[in-house]
């Protein structure tokens, strides 16, 4: 069906709508960001690549609002760059990933103590995280000696300040979310937190193993097409049988004695921790004699 004049025509009006393309400008105060979390080690790698003029020049474009279209993704940064001269570049910089291996050392690490998955639920930027990854050599921010790799979109080297500028602005979402470093470099906040959870869970069930799960390609994971396995997909499969679900362990009495040890007091006529058990029995036969009999607790009281 072909258009009349009468649909090309402008609006009522005599103006054409123009496609307004979102701006953020860098507003941020350089002083807090290079004390924040990930942003500060952030400025200092982007002051390792580019000499001051290159970075004078790129804050002053992002301030003035020359990056557009920013966009973040694993192993990846990228956004669109104006000159003074109006033409447009679009400039990436490109980080390493965190490998597989490094992930399950900090996830062991972080298991220990349980404010990392709490602050990881909120979204808030964990306690003396990076501190705790640079003790198995593995900076969240990626070091001198890890390439920071970066192009646009055209051949050539890419012009430093329009690098900055996008490094200034990635420096400015990471003081409000420092967690994004974690993402660009390969985990989700989501995937770590359930890492973490997993973790925690086979070490308070004694569940843990001596090597890690090995990861499973997605290819893998996502299964066969339905259209391909409609005739078999509510048959049990040959090794159904020889599934097994861990068995959760039974409760472990005195357990606090038995971490505790053996008792420095070797002269004693009688064994410490086995007194030590007879009262905790004891005390817990006597408690829930006065939880089954509310009138006994009255009157001991």
């Amino acid at each position: 069906m072909s258009r009349t004049p009468a649909d090309k025509a402008p609006a009522s009006n005599g103006t054409r709508k123009k496609k307004r393309v979102s701006v953020t400008k860098f507003d941020s105060d350089i002083a807090i960001l290079e004390n924040a979390p990930m942003a500060g080690a952030w400025l200092e790698r982007l002051r390792f690549m580019f000499n001051v003029e290159s970075m004078s020049r790129g804050l002053e474009a992002a301030q003035l609002g020359k990056v557009r279209k920013l966009a973040i993704e694993q192993g990846c940064i990228t956004a669109q760059v104006k000159s003074e001269m109006g033409d447009t570049r679009r400039v990436s910089l490109h980080l390493p990933l965190i490998s597989e291996v490094a992930w399950e050392r900090i996830v062991e690490a972080m298991s220990v103590e349980a404010i990392y998955a709490a602050c990881l639920l909120d979204r808030q930027w964990p306690p003396d995280l990076d501190s705790l990854c640079l003790r198995f050599g593995i900076p969240l921010v990626p070091g001198e000696s890890e390439p920071v790799d970066a192009t646009w979109d055209i051949t050539g080297q890419p012009e430093n300040w329009r690098v900055a500028a996008l490094g200034w602005m990635f420096a400015q979402r990471l003081g409000a979310d420092p967690l994004m470093m974690l993402e660009i470099r390969g985990q989700s906040i989501e995937a770590l937190s359930d890492r973490l959870r997993q973790q925690r869970t086979l070490m308070t069930r004694g569940g843990a193993t001596t090597h890690p799960n090995p990861p499973i390609d997605s290819t893998l994971l996502a299964g066969v097409p339905l259209a391909d396995c409609v005739d078999r997909f509510w048959k049990l499969g040959t090794g159904f049988d020889e599934a097994r679900r861990p068995a959760v362990l039974d409760h472990v009495p005195h357990a606090l004695l038995r971490r505790l040890g053996a008792s420095t007091m070797e002269d004693g006529k009688f064994p410490l921790s086995g007194l030590l058990a007879t009262i905790y029995d004891t005390v817990a036969d006597d408690a829930r004699q006065l939880q089954d009999d509310p009138d006994r607790a009255r009157g001991l009281s």
